[in-house]
């Protein structure tokens, strides 16, 4: 049986957030729906030997939840004022052959970087042909944040993604958030290295 890639068009602002419940009843108030709640992923970051996927913050990870698991790649981030957007390819693989996924990666000159585990609370509502998500996720060590995302099945232009996005995040204006640039699995290997 061959598995479908799916992609999509993705637009992200990461958020460090101390008013978690406040920004949750806020958005119910605002018509998102609670779609998934204490999801428990667990995500394995590649890289290539020479550290380009860091630094460009392309992705390549698997990751595994209580519901499925997943290849992802996502390429090298258009950066658009503090908004990362990049097309995002997800390839679906049953639970058992998430090791086989591992070796395969890795005979493929891809090094393991790091484990990311989290709980995600997900709240989604939909917005013309927009998709609004609000990612409440505890990563494991590091605390809690808010991630702000966009999907669209369709390329949008830099202004209407810039527009969308600042009123998206205009709705949360009110519950101290406070940026976070780094992805997780950034976050997470930064005080793996200070702890060692």
């Amino acid at each position: 049986m061959t598995k479908k890639v799916k992609a999509v068009f993705e637009t992200e602002k990461k958020f460090r957030c101390t008013t978690i419940d406040s920004l949750i009843n806020h958005a119910l108030s605002l018509g998102f729906n609670k779609t998934d709640e204490n999801l428990q992923e667990h995500d394995i970051y590649f890289t290539d030997k020479d550290y380009i996927f860091i630094q460009q913050r392309i992705c390549l990870r698997i990751r595994q939840t209580d519901k499925h698991c997943e290849i992802t790649h996502k390429w090298k981030s258009n950066n658009t004022e503090g908004l990362y957007s990049k097309l995002e390819n997800n390839i679906k693989i049953p639970h058992d052959h998430k090791e086989n996924a591992i070796a395969l990666i890795e005979s493929l000159w891809f090094l393991r970087y790091v484990d990311v585990k989290k709980t995600r609370n997900m709240y989604k509502k939909n917005i013309g042909k927009l998709t609004h998500n609000i990612a409440i996720d505890h990563i494991e060590n590091a605390g809690y944040f808010v991630e702000l995302e966009i999907l669209s099945q369709e390329a949008l232009e830099e202004h209407q993604i810039q527009e969308f996005f600042e009123s998206f995040v205009h709705l949360f204006q009110d519950f101290n958030l406070q940026e976070e640039t780094l992805p997780y699995r950034d976050i997470v290997r930064q005080l793996q290295n200070k702890r060692a």
